[in-house]
């Protein structure tokens, strides 16, 4: 099984100090491996052995071995490529890591938070109906229509309509709800498993109602992480931005991909303030501190477009989904309290 994110990140950190304590009393990193294998307990070893596969992996461009199963191992590895002799600052490099993966084990506690309780009961609620409405369909209904047919009247206006000439556009609201309950169970799902891996979403998702700011301000907070990472590798502040956007599919980012003197930010106006932040203090020489300071803004961002999402969605779904509840409830009684009439 996969190792936990927490733990693997607390320990690669705590390997990558050792590490460094080794090459301080070494002249190579081969021998700092060795004298650090040398010194590990069976627990360290493992640990150690995931952090040279990291760290070698990138200058090789071929896996020694099996390759570590860690959901960012992906993403750590690309990341590393882009550093020259990353393991003088490992120790750095994986520190700012541990300290971002605090920042998404919140996360992703907060998106199962947000919508794990409401995903579950509305699917919950929707089942029933669609089993219910084709029990009663199935079974009911034609006790029902067969008893008026016997008295020689119709049955009522909202039955007739539901499970009559309106039921293609019945079924067609039924498959709508689904249909949008599916999709933001899908994102949900991708989402959490993009946080673990340490991956971005896929831009397509920008434009989607809803969930578009959500995937865009995650991506937001992505290649500012990315960036502070490759900043503990000793690559410029400027540099580190534009190399943590070549991973970004965001449009919004596109302007960093320029030379910095030249950046003028095309974003929409919810992104805007952030890039010409960054931009200002870029030309007054505090790009770093401005870094640091949005890498936390992104989060707070992030975590209330969730919950915005999560308040859309539920009034959305709930109407819904309420009202074809309300429709079947209706249609489905009608001829019960009806047929004194029809006597």
């Amino acid at each position: 099984m996969p190792v936990a994110v927490p733990a693997t990140a607390d320990a690669l950190a705590g390997a990558a100090r050792q590490l460094g304590y080794a090459l301080a009393q070494t002249t190579s990193i081969d021998e700092a491996f060795h004298r650090l294998h040398a010194v590990s307990d069976a627990r360290q070893q493992a640990v150690v052995q995931q952090l040279e596969h990291l760290l070698r992996s990138p200058a090789s461009g071929a896996h020694a071995g099996k390759v570590p199963r860690i959901p960012f191992y992906s993403s750590l590895a690309w990341l590393l490529r882009q550093i020259s002799a990353p393991e003088r600052s490992a120790a750095a490099f994986f520190d700012e890591f541990r300290r971002s993966q605090l920042i998404t084990m919140a996360a992703m506690a907060a998106v199962k938070g947000e919508f794990e309780a409401l995903l579950s009961y509305l699917g919950a609620v929707l089942a029933v109906l669609f089993v219910v409405v084709a029990v009663v369909g199935l079974f009911v209904l034609p006790q029902f229509k067969g008893l008026y047919d016997g008295f020689g009247r119709q049955l009522p206006a909202l039955t007739a309509f539901v499970f009559g000439r309106g039921a293609p556009l019945y079924a067609l609201a039924l498959l709508l709800a689904t249909g949008l309950l599916a999709f933001l169970g899908s994102f949900v799902y991708q989402l959490r498993r993009q946080i673990r891996r340490y991956e971005p979403m896929p831009a397509g998702y920008h434009p989607v109602p809803l969930v578009g700011r959500v995937a865009r301000v995650y991506n937001e907070y992505l290649w500012l992480s990315y960036a502070a990472l490759l900043r503990a590798g000793n690559l410029s502040p400027e540099e580190s931005l534009r190399v943590a956007r070549t991973q970004l599919p965001s449009v919004a980012l596109e302007p960093w991909s320029a030379p910095l003197p030249d950046t003028k930010p095309y974003a929409r106006s919810g992104d805007f303030q952030m890039l010409a932040d960054l931009a200002t203090a870029a030309r007054l020489g505090k790009l770093e501190q401005e870094m640091q300071f949005q890498q936390q803004a992104t989060v707070e961002a992030f975590l209330a477009a969730l919950a915005r999402c999560r308040r859309q969605t539920q009034i959305a779904l709930t109407i819904l989904i309420y009202y074809l509840v309300a429709m079947f409830v209706s249609a489905m009684y009608l001829p019960i309290f009806s047929l004194g009439s029809a006597i």
